[in-house]
Formats: C-alpha cells, structure tokens, sequence
C-alpha cells in the first residue's frame, strides 16, 4: 500500500473526503483530537467506530483548567492557538461551528527580567542589562537578532525549506543532525544572545535547545506559524480550547468510551485485537483496524509482544521525546501589574510569567508560570504545594505584591500527567530518520498523533488533525487492497 503525500492528504480534505471506502469495524485509542477527528469521519461514512479513552474527558492535551478557579475564570494547560494557516484546525473548526477570538499572544506587553531588572526589546534596555552581548548584537534588538541568527538561514534554505510537501532535500539534511543551540552558535550569537531569542520560538523547543532537532525548528521559524510573523488573525477557542474536543465529542455520544485505559494490542492476518480496563475487569474487543491515536509516551506502556510490530516501529516508540513542561497558575484577587497583557521572559527558573486572563471581566485574574526543560523536572519533583510556594516566591520580584493577592492556584505537570506523560514532542537531533517509522501503519494497525504528522511540529493542533485526515485516507487504501 503506497503511503498517501502531504499533498494529497490535503486534496482529500478540501474535496470533502469523497468517495472514500473504511474498515466495517474500527477501534479508535484515544480521544485526543486525531482520535475525534478520525472517529468523526469514520462514523460518518457508516463504520463501527469505538474510542477507548483513558481518563475522563476528551481532548488530550487540548486541555483548559476551570478548577479551582472564582467568577468562571480558566486558563490553558495544553493547546492555545489557532492560526489563519491551520488549515485542518480552521476546516473543522468551521464544520463544527466552534467560535473564535483574538489570541492573547497578540499585542502583548512583552518585557524582559532580567538580573533583577525589567527591559524592553530594543537596544538601548538590553545594553542597561549588561549582558555579554558581542560587539555586534550590543547593536541590535531582540528582532534583528532574530533576523540575524534565525531567519537569514530560512532564507539561505529556500524555497525547501518553506515547501508545502515537506521533504528533507540533501541541503538541509545536515541541520537535523546539529542541535538549534549549536547551529546558532555557528552563526555568531552568543549564549546571552540565545537567551533573549529563546521565547520567540513559543514553546515548541520546550527549553531543549542543545538537544533539539535545527531542522525541525528551522521549518517552524521559516513557517507563518512562527511568533515573529503574528499577526490580529492569530486566535484562540471562544470560550477555552476543550470546546473544539467537546464539539467533535458531542457528535460521537455512543461511541466514546471513558477509563477505558488500553494495556495490550495484538494482530493476526484476519483482525486486530485490543485489550484494556472495565472498571476492575480486563476486556477485549476485536475490529478490522485499530488506530493508535496516543502519545508514544503512553505506548510505552501497552503491551505489543503479539502485534507484529517492525523493529523500526518498536525503536521509534521507545526513542521518541516528549517536551518537560510545567505550568503554574495563581488566582489573582485583582490585578496589580501596569502592564494591559504582561508578559514577562525571566533568567528565573520560572521562564515565562504572563497574564493569562487579560481580556476578562472583573477584578480577578490568573498568573501563568511556564517552566521548561531540566528546570521543569526540578519542579516536578516538588509537592503540589510546594510547587506554588516555589513559584510564589519566584514571581514576587518580577510581580511585587504576587503573594498578598494570591488567593488559589493549581498547577500542571505534563511528565507526570496520566496518559500523556510529556507535553508534546520534542524533535530531537536525527529526528528525520524517526519519522517515516513512526507514522508507518504495521498491519491492521495505524498511527495518529501529532508526533505522526507529515512533519516536525511541537505539538500543534492542525498536526494532530493532519494525521487524522491521512489515516482516514491510509484506511481507505487498505479497505481497497
């Protein structure tokens, strides 16, 4: 079976998915957004379609935290933009009607702390910091720095490098074997110079930069994805990310099935087999295909001794990182910061405070702390009250009065979230001979995810749904064969 191109996953979709044949019985694991959009296209051309999902909701990491928090106050934990360029996102954001408004990483007042000091982007308050800048970014602001060191390679790679079919031309090959830190090294920057750059790469290298894939960041940088080429179309779900989940979730009441946490998969030459948890009982459930639409984080803990896997498959899972993210949020009594949409970069451990609630109603807000990388793990280990003593006292130099208005805060771990066990992926170096392994269906079986897109991405959702879209196709070649 002749794998289906990017291109023509996409084609797919804009025709509406026509004429396409599925599997008569389809066991679909988890209920992530690929997992939804596969089970929504499945059951609307007439398959059996079962979705085992371990926890108690839909979404995965489309996740939107509403407890504990006052006056109907939430924050993101997972997924929080939508560009004009997700073209999947944007295709069933509109089939589904679910609403959108602008996205709170636009317009903000975004600063540095830095040694205890705030600064701005520009030349003039990043010298005022007296960081070992070299001579020549002394000159510049955070954007020509950028410019000079990020978007100067994604010219120098063009037109590949921004092609809609992704494929790894000899000329950029070598950068998926140099990490992002050393290939900007090589161009001149220094460390205090990739400190300031580090927050325009969003969150997509999860504080890894000397262990992440260069070409995989460089297609996001060069892409309309990256932060640098916002704009007033970026936007957000209308009333928090799970409503896009919910939305596909309310279509398939009767066929999502909630802590049913899968534990073994198995195939012959005539079905496919999962076994998984009943409320204290083991189960097992037979179908034509079985889509494996979680994380490899969670695979790991599936039990394929019988399900024919490739070696190559079975390396791809036990290899495959996810990002160490740790976000914090604390209940404001009223917000106390000048700042209209603050958002601060710091050299705290706390890498990231922004207000996370800037365009609400009402006195209260919520602070939102990022931590990323090897300082996220430090977190991790801490208690859940300790985590937000920790924080608290962190953010009280950048947000003086932080512990005086603080009134409830919460926290999320991703390496130690159920049935995620990481954020999102982090392409490594040599993340390019993964990815082909990791997509490939082997049998009855098939790949979804945001790890299995056609390209390297750090967690996005109009990935995910790609993945969908191409297994949904995948499936209709196998059906044929």
């Amino acid at each position: 079976m002749a794998e289906p191109t990017q291109t023509e996953v996409r084609q797919a979709l804009d025709n509406g998915l026509e004429g396409l044949k599925t599997p008569r019985k389809v066991i679909v694991v988890g209920a992530g957004l690929s997992g939804l959009a596969i089970a929504h296209e499945l059951t609307r051309r007439g398959s059996d379609v079962t979705v085992l999902e371990a926890s108690d909701r839909p979404g995965g990491r489309a996740y939107t935290l509403r407890d504990p928090f006052a006056d109907g106050l939430y924050a993101e934990a997972g997924a929080m933009t939508v560009t004009p360029y997700c073209h999947y996102a944007m295709h069933y954001i509109r089939e589904l009607g679910v609403e959108l408004e602008k996205s709170d990483l636009v317009d903000t007042d975004f600063a540095y702390f830095v040694g205890g000091r705030f600064a701005g982007t520009d030349p003039a308050s990043l010298n005022r910091l007296g960081l070992p800048l070299n001579d020549e970014e002394r000159r510049m602001s955070t954007d020509q720095m950028v410019d000079r060191y990020v978007q100067a390679v994604c010219r120098e790679l063009q037109p590949e490098i921004g092609a809609p079919e992704w494929r790894v031309t000899e000329r950029m090959a070598p950068y998926d074997l140099r990490s992002v830190h050393q290939v900007l090294r090589e161009r001149g920057a220094s460390d205090a110079a990739i400190d300031l750059m580090e927050p325009y790469f969003l969150e997509m290298r999860g504080g890894d930069l000397k262990s992440a894939s260069a070409l995989a960041w460089l297609r996001h940088e060069a892409s309309p994805h990256s932060l640098v080429k916002a704009d007033p179309r970026w936007s957000k779900i209308k009333g928090g990310t799970d409503q896009f989940p919910r939305a596909f979730a309310e279509r398939l009441k009767g066929h999502i099935h909630y802590r049913r946490a899968v534990v073994r998969v198995e195939q012959d030459g005539i079905a496919a087999r999962v076994t998984f948890t009943d409320q204290g009982r083991l189960q097992t459930m037979e179908a034509d295909r079985v889509v494996l639409a979680v994380p490899f984080s969670v695979a790991r803990h599936i039990d394929f001794s019988d399900a024919r896997f490739s070696d190559a498959k079975h390396d791809a899972i036990r290899r495959l990182k996810y990002s160490s993210i740790v976000r914090v949020y604390l209940q404001m009594r009223r917000k106390f910061w000048k700042d209209a949409n603050a958002s601060y970069s710091t050299d705290l451990p706390v890498r990231w405070v922004r207000d996370a609630t800037p365009h609400t109603e009402g006195p209260r807000r919520i602070v939102e702390c990022l931590i990323t990388g090897w300082r996220a793990k430090a977190v991790a280990a801490m208690g859940d009250e300790e985590r937000l003593r920790f924080v608290l006292d962190q953010i009280e130099a950048p947000l003086p009065g932080a512990r005086e208005h603080f009134e409830t805060g919460t926290s999320v771990v991703w390496d130690k979230r159920p049935h995620a066990e990481g954020a999102y992926i982090l392409p490594e170096t040599g993340h390019d001979a993964l990815m082909p392994a990791i997509r490939k269906p082997e049998g009855r079986v098939h790949f979804a995810g945001e790890h299995a897109a056609f390209e390297p991405n750090g967690g996005s959702m109009t990935f995910a749904l790609e993945s969908a879209v191409r297994t949904v196709v995948e499936l209709d070649r196998a059906t044929e064969a």
